[in-house]
């Protein structure tokens, strides 16, 4: 009884999982197949920060290999890159601060791209982190004071 339980909790959770490497060959796929498009469509529209992150690389003019299902331009690269922003993608802060940087799609504006930046690390530095004993354990570990 408990196994059929677990059973059926993980088939009715499987949609809601995705790694980055399942969404990763789902943009690759999207390039070619209009049907993955929308699935990857559907999983950024969903609150997926690395879907909308994949979907903006698929917008992206810079990056060139064998879409036929889009077509490139900064103003879509942009908001999908934004939503992934406001959803914690760090790879999305950083190609957000690049843009400001260079003036990609944007005007150049330095401050903005140092925010864009420093936001990247900040979540870096979370998702990085280990507890403060475990990091003290670990660094006393490898001779780090």
């Amino acid at each position: 009884m408990l196994l059929r339980v677990i059973c059926l909790l993980m088939a009715g959770l499987w949609p809601f999982v995705a790694t980055a490497q399942d969404l990763e060959s789902l943009r690759n796929q999207a390039e070619q197949d209009s049907a993955a498009l929308v699935r990857l469509r559907q999983a950024a529209a969903s609150q997926n920060a690395k879907a909308a992150f994949y979907l903006g690389t698929l917008y992206s003019p810079l990056i060139t290999r064998r879409e036929n299902t889009v077509v490139k331009g900064w103003p879509e690269t942009l908001r999908w890159y934004r939503r992934a922003a406001r959803l914690g993608c760090a790879r999305a802060d950083f190609d957000l601060g690049l843009a400001y940087e260079k003036g990609l799609g944007v005007a150049k504006d330095p401050q903005r791209a140092a925010m864009y930046f420093s936001r990247m690390a900040a979540i870096a530095r979370m998702e990085t982190a280990l507890p403060s004993s475990a990091s003290a354990a670990a660094g006393a570990a490898h001779g780090y004071p």
